[in-house]
């Protein structure tokens, strides 16, 4: 079967190999045909050995598969439903505090996608059924895979704010992400937005999705921009997709006291901060790692109640070297599904 690891040779980003297809199923796990996986820049992260040893293991989190095969203990699935899982993590023990706070996310027994062997950017790949989210037939199935990961790491962002109807948020970084942070923000949560950006083609999707005000942040001066639209008050949220470090220290500045900085993007640098601006504006900086179970199926409603319309576009999976490669080039600006079918 095809899957796609980063590459050995000094002119690739990845390969596409051919494997064996995964056996041995557990009874309490299911066989699934992958049929759209779409590409997430922690894909080329672990690809290229971003974040320190280059990945061994087929890449991919982002996806929907169909299941073919069944454990003996199975219930709640069969052959032929549609199914996804929560990024990442796909098992937890369930028992430990952070499983029964319903954040199995940090669960020191999760199985996440490099511990378990493989990823989901290949054509088969076994799950946990308990960690198999059924989704319906009818439904665009490639946005549902970018929902897996992307809508999904956006909306925990914001649920984790407290945010109340009419706060004010900056989304720093527009383009697979940003975008669609950008319609959660405003079908979900009910909130303004600013769009922070530097590609005008991105930043123009972003104003057609409803963001209130755009800013360019390489050609526009941000501050004076957000004091402007806010009165100089300052924003209540400031959500940073972007990976640019750049970019989080304007969140920082931006911030209205009690505001707070969401951290998604993954820069690999330090961030400074001033800590008696911090303490006296009641400021709080925090992380959003992914999301859970729950959190997914939430996430998930929102594309179900025609709220969020993510922005892609579908390759073959043969493709998939020259979309990582346009990705490491920064040249890649909207989001890529790539389809097994193809």
């Amino acid at each position: 079967m095809k899957a796609v690891f980063g590459s050995n040779y000094p002119n690739k980003v990845v390969e596409i190999k051919d494997v064996e297809k995964p056996k041995n199923l557990k009874e309490d796990e299911v066989l699934v045909k992958t049929l759209f996986c779409s590409l997430c820049h922690s894909d080329l992260s672990m690809a290229i050995g971003e974040w320190g040893e280059k990945s061994k293991t087929s890449v991919g989190h982002e996806s929907i598969g169909e299941v073919v095969e069944i454990g003996k203990n199975v219930k709640d699935l069969q052959v032929g439903d549609y199914v996804v899982g929560p990024a990442g993590i796909r098992g937890a023990c369930e028992e430990c505090k952070y499983c029964l706070r319903g954040e199995e996310v940090f669960c020191s027994e999760g199985i996440f996608i490099d511990k378990r062997g493989y990823g989901t950017m290949q054509e088969y790949t076994i799950e946990k059924a308990n960690f198999s989210i059924k989704v319906p037939k009818n439904i665009d199935l490639a946005s549902a895979c970018i929902i897996t990961c992307a809508g999904l790491t956006v909306y925990k962002g914001f649920k984790l704010a407290n945010t109340i109807k009419n706060d004010i948020v900056a989304i720093y970084g527009i383009g697979g992400l940003g975008n669609i942070a950008i319609e959660y923000a405003k079908n979900v949560f009910g909130l303004k937005v600013i769009a922070i950006g530097s590609n005008e083609d991105s930043l123009k999707i972003a104003k057609e999705k409803g963001a209130d005000l755009i800013i360019n942040w390489k050609k526009q001066n941000v501050e004076s921009e957000i004091n402007k639209f806010t009165n100089n008050q300052g924003v209540d949220l400031a959500m940073v997709t972007s990976s640019t470090i750049e970019q989080f220290s304007l969140a920082l500045k931006s911030l209205a006291p009690l505001g707070k900085l969401c951290s998604i993007g993954l820069p690999n640098k330090d961030l400074n901060i001033n800590i008696l601006d911090l303490t006296f504006g009641q400021k709080t900086i925090y992380g959003s790692l992914i999301g859970t179970r729950q959190d997914l199926k939430e996430a998930l409603q929102a594309l179900y109640d025609n709220k969020v319309h993510p922005d892609f576009e579908i390759k073959s999976i043969d493709k998939a070297e020259k979309y990582f490669e346009l990705m490491n080039e920064n040249k890649l600006f909207k989001r890529i599904v790539f389809d097994f079918s193809k």
